[in-house]
């Protein structure tokens, strides 16, 4: 039996290469939103990563405290200026943002320390004829020349005489003032507990601040998706269009709706003289009976 004709081998077609990516005004525009929306991803993340890092390694017995200052004056008192504390989102509770607030003072002298808050209006009462240091931004690292020096005289008397403090401190060493914060106007006052002149103290101030961590997780989720946005975005504005893959691989054949390039049909054979199409023959010796 003829074994049948195989066709011919043809190699694949030379490959070439797609042509460039052309960069119409759609593509422009996308990679244009695609860098708007990166600049804000990327400081979203930072930003998220550096609150949920102070918020998990920067605390001190549950609070997060400012840089420790040291603060003196020649007067008899060191105030800060006035504290207005208030909120307009009523679903975010000032006691929520802040916490519990806490004033730690130590006295770098022989004196005690009287640490104090009280209303503006209270405290500017007792201490508006006094000779007095305001350090204008108590707790961040304030340069000399935000503190005003207001003259006066002495005070009318020691400040743990007084009962309008809403909470104070006092005594030598290291004094610490909690409180829990509410909307108003405050001032933190420091002073010699017996109501001398010449002050000097090493001071801090912080919070518990619970929303910091729910905060932190927030823009760091806002910034992890606005980043693969942005990402998606681009890659799209830069993907080839379809139908300019790269090469086939060596040896594939194309499927196309005819015969491959240079294919040629086999030739025709004749069926009648093929040695397939004559008749079979015995060869066998024939047997006869007697």
């Amino acid at each position: 039996m003829a074994t049948p004709q195989q066709p011919p081998w043809n190699p694949p077609p030379p490959w070439n290469p797609p042509p460039p990516v052309r960069f119409g005004p759609g593509r422009v525009l996308a990679i244009v939103l695609a860098a708007l929306l990166l600049i804000p991803a990327i400081g979203l993340v930072i930003g998220g990563g550096v609150l949920l890092w102070a918020d998990t390694t920067s605390r001190s017995d549950g609070f997060l405290f400012s840089p420790r200052e040291q603060f003196s004056t020649e007067g008899y008192a060191l105030v800060s200026e006035r504290i207005q504390l208030q909120t307009d989102a009523d679903w975010l509770p000032l006691s929520y943002a802040l916490g519990t607030a806490r004033v730690e003072v130590t006295g770098t002298g022989s004196e005690e320390i009287f640490v104090g808050i009280a209303p503006v209006s209270d405290a500017t009462a007792y201490l508006g004829n006094v000779a007095r240091t305001v350090v204008d931004d108590l707790g961040f690292n304030a340069p000399a020349d935000s503190y005003d020096q207001l003259a006066g005289g002495e005070p009318s008397g020691p400040p743990t005489e007084q009962d309008f403090w809403i909470a104070s401190a006092t005594g030598p060493g290291t004094q610490q003032l909690t409180w829990d914060p509410t909307e108003g106007d405050w001032m933190f006052v420091m002073m010699n507990a017996d109501g001398s002149a010449g002050v000097s103290v090493d001071a801090r101030i912080g919070a518990t601040a619970p929303a910091l961590g729910g905060l932190a997780w927030g823009l760091l989720g806002g910034g992890l998706f606005l980043l693969v946005l942005s990402v998606l975005v681009l890659v799209l504005a830069l993907r080839r269009p379809a139908g300019s893959a790269g090469p086939p691989p060596y040896g594939a054949r194309p499927v196309p709706g005819g015969p491959p390039p240079g294919w040629s049909p086999p030739a025709p054979v004749d069926k009648g003289t093929a040695a397939d199409s004559q008749p079979a023959t015995d060869t066998s010796r024939d047997r006869r009976t007697p």
